[in-house]
């Protein structure tokens, strides 16, 4: 039997599992992922990349070809609330981007901008990517079984298409494998939350509409007719749609229900033309949920995306968690596999992804009920307007995440929570680092270019202390660290003078940032005081 012998075995190709294969081969791990179907996605699905996937995808190299991929939506930031599409709107509403001040906040907060880039067309750009950083992408393969011991995971993979089996044995395992997650079911890891929120069909469609929605190109149309309720979601706001649906199987309703004929008649409800020439692509059964697993990880196995949380999609939460689920993951697999790090170092994956993969389910079900994408979430019966979850700011839930585990030098003793109580991001270690542009070799250069492959230690030109703490633990620990002195004669400049304010520090202050962008220690407490003590270990 072929046996393939590998760092990391990836088990699902969708957009979380291709990300994981793009982080991981960036990281110098040359992972495998299997797929069972024969290609990516053919579903558009999720289409939202918010402002933290676009910076993981920019240290990539793939901004550029993600924005071109949804160029025909670069432009479009509003929704709609209309009887059928054909008529004039009920109600118009306006995005993120729409005002000067949002802008202004933004240019603060970011290099990056939203984009818009439907799944279809982002998921052959993540394999193109990451097979050029060496990533072993295999179509077609299926996971049939496995097992894990204490030096790693034996694993069975099927070619579908020939039948034939081979043997994987892999130091870890990843299951990016959706909410139906096979790998979770075998660990019997159980999901909690609330599952029957609301079940849909979407049924994507091609039809030229250019002509009805020209000068209100949209990004969601709500549509409330009685006899066609539901969403029209644009893909490229000319030719390509997705209508979701809802349906009650209480009702005794299935999927088996929308044969072709109804999905034709439903759509050509929603848009109010009967004889409407449209072209089914694909019809889709999902689920509302806001569901996450107990845990995170088992032992050598992994689990990120769909396959620990689901959400609601109000609020483009759920794709966007998952990359960012594996972001987290890569660079601590890269570090204990590159033996800079004890395995120890992957439990803080859980320790930190886990408490902002339960709030941000949360936070779609509450969205669900205040943005009227369905109905309002089910609440348990003892549940009472105090401890009913608040919807939370949507900037604080893109940037304002905060992680505590082992692998970072607590500052305060305050009482923890996985989210900012507003957006102030100020250097804190747990938090993602804070944005500044400054200039190297002539050259604008944000600080968020600079946190992707190691350690990064970031000081006034007067920081010698800090450098010399940090390159000691470096040189003892092994593990990869590189340092920026910020000043007019320094690695870097700063020509506005805003980083040290930026990132709360004193004349000689320093901080050193994690491989992810996450603030690991600062030189100072909240207080104030100087100190070269604490700098965490990656390795514990």
């Amino acid at each position: 039997m072929p046996e393939d012998k590998v760092s990391v075995l990836i088990v699902g190709g969708g957009s979380v599992g291709l990300s994981a294969a793009l982080f991981l081969a960036r990281q110098g791990v040359r992972p495998l992922l299997v797929e069972r179907h024969g290609g990516t996605s053919i579903h558009p699905r999720a289409r939202g990349l918010n402002y933290r996937t676009l910076e993981l995808f920019r240290l990539a190299g793939l901004e550029p070809q993600i924005r071109a991929a949804g160029a025909e939506l670069a432009e479009s930031h509003i929704s709609l609330l209309v009887h059928t599409l054909a008529e004039k709107e009920i109600r118009r509403m306006g995005g993120l981007e729409d005002t000067p001040e949002s802008l202004e906040r933004l240019a603060a907060l970011t290099p990056t901008r939203w984009c818009f880039c439907a799944q279809d067309q982002l998921e052959p750009l993540l394999v193109e990517a990451a097979r050029a950083e060496g990533a072993d992408i295999r179509f077609g393969f299926e996971l049939v079984s496995f097992e894990q011991g204490a030096d790693g995971v034996t694993a069975q993979v099927v070619e579908r298409a020939t039948g034939q089996s081979r043997t994987v044995r892999a130091d870890y395992l990843l299951a990016t494998d959706g909410s139906q997650s096979p790998v979770r079911r075998q660990l019997d890891i159980p999901m909690q939350g609330r599952s029957g929120l609301g079940h849909y069909m979407g049924i994507y469609f091609r039809a030229d509409l250019t002509e009805l929605v020209r000068g209100r190109e949209f990004i969601m149309c709500f549509v409330k007719n009685p006899d066609a309720p539901g969403t029209i979601s644009s893909i490229n706001n000319r030719d390509r749609w997705v209508f979701n649906v809802e349906y009650d199987p209480k009702t005794g309703t299935t999927p088996a229900d929308f044969t072709p004929a109804r999905c034709l008649e439903l759509v050509r409800i929603a848009v109010g033309l009967p004889e409407l020439e449209v072209e089914l692509l694909s019809v889709l059964p999902w689920e509302a949920a806001v569901l996450v697993a107990q845990n995170y990880q088992q032992g050598r196995v992994f689990l990120a995306g769909d396959a620990v949380h689901v959400m609601p999609p109000a609020g483009a939460f759920g794709l966007n968690t998952g990359v960012q689920d594996v972001h987290n993951l890569a660079w601590k697999m890269a570090a204990v596999l590159q033996g800079w790090a004890s395995p120890t170092l992957l439990a803080t994956y859980e320790a930190e992804r886990r408490p902002v993969g339960q709030v941000t389910a949360e936070q779609g079900g509450v969205r669900m009920d205040f943005r009227g994408g369905g109905r309002p979430p089910a609440r348990p019966a003892d549940e009472s307007e105090s401890t009913k979850p608040k919807l939370i700011d949507d900037m604080v839930m893109i940037f304002g995440y905060r992680y505590q585990s082992k692998a970072l030098a607590p500052e305060s003793e305050a009482v923890f929570s996985p989210f900012l109580d507003e957006l102030d991001l100020q250097g804190q270690v747990g938090t993602r680092a804070p944005h500044v542009w400054l200039q190297k070799d002539g050259q604008s250069v944000s600080t968020l270019d600079l946190f992707d492959k190691s350690y990064v230690l970031l000081t006034n030109e007067e920081g010698e202390r800090s450098v010399e703490a940090a390159r000691t633990l470096a040189t003892r620990r092994g593990f990869p660290l590189k340092v920026y002195r910020i000043g007019a004669s320094g690695d870097l400049q700063d020509p506005a003078g805003k980083w040290p304010s930026a990132y709360n520090l004193l004349s000689e202050g320093a901080v050193l940032v994690r491989p992810d962008g996450v603030v690991a220690w600062r030189t100072h407490d909240e207080n104030g005081s100087r100190s070269t003590e604490g700098l965490p270990e990656p390795g514990f």
